[in-house]
């Protein structure tokens, strides 16, 4: 009896390696990346959502390919220094840009000479994730809601800081946006980045940003910065009882921000199909949809036509807020 168990034992361990290699076989990297190093830019600083869900991304392709993954920040021109590296970069699917809504719908209207041209040199590798900007206030502004915070500051014109990650930067033009729909006036203080910006907010050095919810989220649970409201088209699971600007009664700030993965234009269509299809599978693991709204981001596994009118959109519509807000930088 020992002999013939040994004997089913070994073979079921055989047809579970067998089993595995199958499993591994389906998800090895395109064949035009076998064997070669995947850089992810990240054109913001460490510690915001780009990077944090650039990191997700990466350990999961890494796993599931078995290539070297290597996420790289670099910051600059608000996102225009990262993306210009990945715009001129050898179209051979090894180099990935994590850009925003923000960077890649905004920056094209706010600067006057861009280093590349958004539309024509990028194309989207797959959407990733969508998430809410968050108006957050340092707990001692004697307000708690965005009631209150537009009572406090049409009494007090001009005195309430709002910090942002940089001039034309999402942050920034939320503000704008919300100043003009709300009838109220608030003084902009730019920062080298949102970490900075935080550490401000929360000593009270100024009193509120826009920070995204990945960016903010651990500030938000410890108390150290309060929540007024979101901005997107609905509430997000990871912040429930936090309403929407359009809750509120400001339908202007309706907003999604999505997150995605572009390459070079010339990267070859068939690799980039392979690899986006590769991304959907990702964002369809549940265990990475929890982490990423651990981190206040949904899912958002399209398909790239799909995306690319979405990104068509957006820059049409972030284009017309940086003219109404008069923002430009040279």
């Amino acid at each position: 009896m020992f002999s013939i168990d040994k004997k089913i034992g070994r073979y079921a361990l055989t047809l579970l390696a067998g089993l595995c290699f199958i499993g591994t076989a389906s998800a090895q990297a395109p064949q035009a990346l076998a064997g070669k190093q995947i850089r992810i830019i990240v054109p913001q600083t460490a510690g915001g959502a780009s990077d944090a869900i650039a990191r997700i991304m990466g350990q999961e392709v890494s796993k599931r390919w078995g290539v070297p993954v290597v996420v790289e920040n670099r910051p600059g021109a608000g996102g225009n220094i990262g993306s210009d590296n990945v715009a001129k970069s050898t179209p051979d699917g090894t180099t990935w840009l994590m850009s925003y809504s923000g960077t890649h719908a905004i920056n094209p209207a706010l600067y006057q000479n861009m280093p590349f041209d958004t539309v024509k040199d990028l194309v989207p590798l797959g959407a990733l994730a969508t998430l809410p900007f968050v108006l957050v206030v340092s707990p001692s502004l004697p307000v708690n809601n965005i009631a209150e915070y537009v009572a406090y500051a049409k009494a007090n014109p001009g005195k309430i800081n709002i910090a942002s990650s940089g001039n034309g930067s999402v942050a920034h033009l939320l503000d704008t946006m919300f100043d003009s729909a709300a009838g109220i006036k608030t003084t902009h203080v730019p920062y080298k980045g949102i970490a900075p910006a935080l550490t401000d907010v929360m000593s009270g050095q100024v009193q509120g940003t826009f920070a995204s919810a990945p960016s903010v989220m651990g500030q938000i649970k410890s108390g150290a910065v309060k929540p007024l409201a979101a901005s997107a088209t609905k509430r997000s699971e990871a912040l429930p009882a936090l309403p929407t600007f359009g809750e509120a009664g400001y339908p202007q700030l309706a907003l999604d921000s999505w997150f995605a993965f572009f390459a070079p234009t010339a990267t070859p269509v068939a690799l980039r199909q392979q690899i986006h299809s590769e991304i959907n599978k990702i964002l369809s693991d549940q265990a990475v949809v929890t982490q990423l709204s651990s981190k206040g981001a949904s899912a958002m596994p399209l398909g790239l036509a799909e995306f690319q009118t979405m990104v068509d959109k957006d820059i049409v519509q972030w284009g017309k807020a940086v003219r109404d807000s008069g923002a430009k930088i040279d």
